[in-house]
């Protein structure tokens, strides 16, 4: 079997395909993960083999406009007005991304003929390429708590968007509205109702459950001797998206959340790597208990770290909730505020709204994350519920009947 896997080119929408695509490789089969330019590194340092198709777009061009920021334009728009704007920017940030990529995808496709397509929420190259080559397409999740459907009017209806139907018809298409199964990576604890789970409601018919396996890329232990830290150890991670959608602001809310940690008796670890080196001095002098830490895979950083603060990103979310971590999510993006209330009913989390937030409010819930011991058990359970689910091996013959 040929299994041609292509993602939208950002690491946090490759990275949750690694697994799948090396257990597909394990079984014997062959194996594609076709990107755009810029993300081809990130695939060869995976390992998998790598195929670069069509040309990058500038999204930094959009984020510097604010275009994907969720912030109100200006005082007299409504905050649903303001996320309506940027969900209708982000759809059509995908549609240029699909027509920057999916000739140079269908041609390769053509010429390797790939049994089935495996792509990410996003990556409309991916449908438009199988519906093409009359092959499955297979969209898999990355673990959110409830998906965004930017393609459809509205989200919750059977109504695509003029843009995506226009993906397919101006190739000579039928339009794809549903994949023929979706891969989904959350437990049980972190799925919203069944009807909400994908929306609209009719895709859930082919959910192939899949156990999330925490791949954050190849990297070192932060801890060259593991051992259990002298005090409480809490990761505050900021991530990258928050980074880039909300310009520099972000750093100041990042400093004062610091500040409010180590204001605990714990050794607090903060993740810079990510961060471009004027952000990173924006934080100016830290705490003594601070310990500012370069880029390492999140699994490894959490190790020892009895609890997180992040921004609610999925892939932050999820690898937290595998390695049994207790989580506060604090946030704006929709992202981020699904999953942290999602989070929060698991009993393995609390959340926190990003605007007007008080630090604190910040140290009380980290307080209680480290002396509750009812949030350690609730996140022992939700390690288990994903160690429950099957493994990555087992969903291949599944994508072998499909074919």
């Amino acid at each position: 079997m040929r299994l041609l896997f292509t993602t939208y080119a950002e690491r946090a929408h490759l990275l949750p395909m690694v697994p799948l695509a090396w257990a597909c490789l394990a079984a014997g089969h062959e194996v594609r993960m076709a990107t755009t330019p810029s993300l081809l590194e990130a695939v060869e340092r995976t390992g998998l083999p790598a195929v670069a198709v069509g040309r990058d777009i500038d999204v930094d061009a959009r984020l510097a406009r604010g275009d994907l920021a969720p912030l109100r334009a200006d005082p007299s728009e409504s905050q649903e007005d303001a996320e309506s704007r940027v969900l209708g920017n982000m759809a059509r940030l995908q549609f240029d991304h699909c027509d920057a990529m999916a000739d140079d995808l269908t041609r390769f496709a053509r010429a390797w003929r790939p049994d089935v397509v495996v792509y990410d929420p996003v990556t409309y190259a991916g449908p438009v390429t199988a519906r093409e080559r009359g092959v499955p397409a297979v969209c898999q999740l990355y673990g959110m708590a409830r998906l965004l459907r930017l393609e459809m009017r509205g989200l919750t209806s059977e109504e695509p968007l003029p843009g995506y139907r226009d993906l397919f018809e101006r190739r000579g298409l039928e339009t794809m509205l549903h994949p023929a199964a979706w891969i989904d990576p959350r437990p049980p604890g972190m799925r919203w109702s069944e009807e909400d789970a994908v929306l609209p409601a009719a895709a859930v018919k082919n959910r192939l459950p899949m156990r999330y396996i925490p791949y954050n890329g190849p990297g070192t232990s932060p801890d060259p001797q593991p051992g259990a830290p002298d005090r409480p150890r809490v990761c505050v991670t900021w991530g990258t998206t928050q980074q880039r959608k909300m310009g520099v602001s972000v750093i100041d809310l990042f400093r004062e959340v610091v500040t409010a940690v180590a204001g605990l008796d714990v050794e607090v670890l903060v993740t810079v790597g990510a961060a471009r080196k004027e952000l990173v001095q924006r934080l100016g002098a830290l705490p003594e208990n601070v310990r500012p830490v370069g880029w390492h895979p999140l699994n490894l950083l959490l190790s020892g770290c009895s609890a997180i603060v992040h921004t609610g990103g999925t892939g932050t979310v999820m690898t937290a909730a595998a390695c049994a971590v207790p989580q506060l999510g604090i946030t704006r993006i929709r992202e981020g505020v699904y999953n942290a209330a999602q989070l929060e009913t698991t009993g393995a989390g609390l959340c926190l709204d990003e605007e007007g937030l008080d630090p604190a409010d910040v140290r009380e819930r980290v307080a209680a994350l480290l002396g509750d011991e009812r949030y350690g058990s609730a996140a022992r359970r939700l390690r288990d519920e994903i160690e429950a689910q099957p493994a990555p091996a087992e969903l291949v013959p599944a994508l072998a009947e499909l074919c």
